[in-house]
């Protein structure tokens, strides 16, 4: 079994010194004040989840409640444990690895469960001496931190009063927000207010707690949309209390974004269905933000099926009014769109993949990020940008552990190219102003579990042991404006 192993991962080496790799970037190419980093997320990476007097979140109830009986998470796993790092004997060692790396920026988020472990009321002082510690951990070893304020983890006290259905969801982030405003704003310079509203309601939700019937996918789908609703009010309100605070960083929120391409190019109905998809996917989230008005397809296509969803002109102003410093953007591949009388709407994208080696996300097309930060720059007011997450995960072998090396030739190949599609577009105007790799370590993915791995650096689950990958070292050599020998 292991001269199989070994066999694998000289294949692929092979492939990966021999395919066309395209341009190489050059760290030259880029300004000196670049946000080079990587990124995670508290519930993937912290475990201790009763440590310190931490709240019971959403997550917290999905995996160890939801995920045991009735939607199996992973192999029905939890992030109780997950990569041990909210021990600072263990983060230490991950800042070492960061530092070794070469980022010189950190995204992590906080979460509210910890801050407020019941959503409102008192502050866990525990909590704040923890990150306080771990900001002053990550500055003395070079890394500014880049602050998530939240990413799918709301406390569960809150998501039994209504979650973001409630519209006093609003009021409990923005009091939540003050906080960490309070407690942190001088020590970081750049937040974000929230991750991926549509990944977490539109495809999260329904991945959890798949619907019976196509009706109510329809109605639950349209519901949803409630949801995101508050939160990019909640976000326009923390975006207003953060520079009426006078702080003197910089506040954004951040949005999966993926170009959308017909499945079939000759099948017409998949041609005419890209329009929609993209009004779902894209144009929902940037448009209110931006523009100040839901994209109309979409919005009529959720009237349909939630007739009460009716934002007010007031709510659309507020987040015009204050839209973020900075756009965050995760892109992973572009959607690849079919018609599909089955799904939601009548469209899918999520698992509609041509390419011959899988990747978890959809087709390897470094082109459309080029392509997305044109339009975002072109279409949406040239706002600054930030590539929160970028990265990749394979169907296949390449994160094989091998005599305590993998060589992920794909990843690696990924990243690069990536990396030079985002130069090509800064070139071009873009202002674009970090690039960050999901994710620096494997971890809990959410409703995969431990069975994707997108890290850096491997992470043996039962041991908590580190290995950095083929693509560290890549990442490492760029960052170091040397060339990979």
């Amino acid at each position: 079994m292991k001269k199989i192993a070994v066999t694998i991962v000289l294949l692929g080496l092979l492939i990966g010194s021999s395919r066309a790799q395209g341009p190489q970037p050059d760290k030259a190419d880029f300004p000196d004040d670049f946000l080079w980093g990587v990124a995670s997320a508290a519930y993937q990476v912290e475990g201790a989840y009763q440590a310190d007097g931490k709240g019971e979140s959403k997550w917290d109830f999905f995996a160890n409640t939801i995920g045991v009986t009735q939607f199996t998470i992973g192999e029905k796993q939890t992030a109780n444990v997950a990569i041990n790092q909210y021990d600072r004997e263990q983060y230490l060692k991950d800042i070492q690895l960061m530092k070794e790396l070469g980022v010189n920026t950190y995204r992590f988020s906080i979460p509210w469960s910890r801050i407020i472990p019941h959503g409102v009321g008192e502050v866990n002082p525990k909590a704040i001496a923890h990150y306080h510690l771990l900001i002053q951990d990550l500055k003395a070893a070079g890394i500014e931190p880049l602050v998530t304020l939240y990413h799918f983890d709301l406390p569960l006290a809150l998501l039994q009063q209504g979650g973001w259905l409630n519209r006093e969801s609003v009021q409990w982030y923005k009091n939540y927000a003050k906080v960490i405003f309070e407690n942190f704003g001088n020590e970081v310079s750049h937040f974000i207010t929230f991750n991926e509203p549509y990944i977490e309601f539109f495809v999260a939700n329904f991945l959890i707690n798949p619907s019976q019937s196509k009706e109510s996918a329809n109605v639950r789908y349209a519901s949803e949309m409630n949801n995101v609703h508050h939160q990019l009010l909640a976000s326009a309100e923390a975006i207003r209390l953060y520079h009426e605070m006078n702080l003197n960083g910089k506040i954004g929120i951040t949005f999966n974004l993926s170009p959308c391409l017909p499945f079939d190019p000759n099948n017409p109905e998949d041609v005419e269905a890209v329009s929609l998809q993209d009004e779902l996917l894209n144009r929902i989230v940037l448009d209110p933000v931006f523009k100040g008005k839901y994209p109309e397809k979409a919005l009529a296509a959720i009237q349909q099926y939630n007739p009460g969803f009716q934002p007010s002109k007031q709510d659309l102003q507020l987040m015009l009014d204050n839209q973020p410093d900075i756009l965050g953007i995760n892109f992973y591949a572009p959607a690849q769109v079919k018609k599909d009388d089955n799904a939601p709407l009548g469209v899918s994208w999520m698992g509609n993949n041509t390419d011959a080696v899988k990747m978890a996300n959809g087709p390897v097309r470094p082109e459309e990020l080029y392509n997305l930060l044109m339009r975002v720059k072109n279409e949406y007011g040239d706002p600054e940008i930030i590539i929160t997450e970028n990265g990749a995960s394979f169907h296949n072998d390449e994160d094989t552990l091998v005599e305590e090396k993998v060589a992920d030739a794909l990843r690696k190949d990924y990243i690069q190219r990536h990396i030079a599609a985002a130069l090509q577009a800064k070139k071009e105007g873009v202002k674009l102003k970090g690039y960050f790799v999901w994710s620096g370590w494997d971890n809990f993915e959410w409703v995969f579990g431990y069975t994707e791995r997108f890290g850096l650096i491997y992470v043996d689950y039962d041991t908590q042991q580190r290995y950095p990958k083929s693509s560290y070292y890549w990442y490492q050599h760029f960052l170091n404006n040397r060339a990979m020998k």
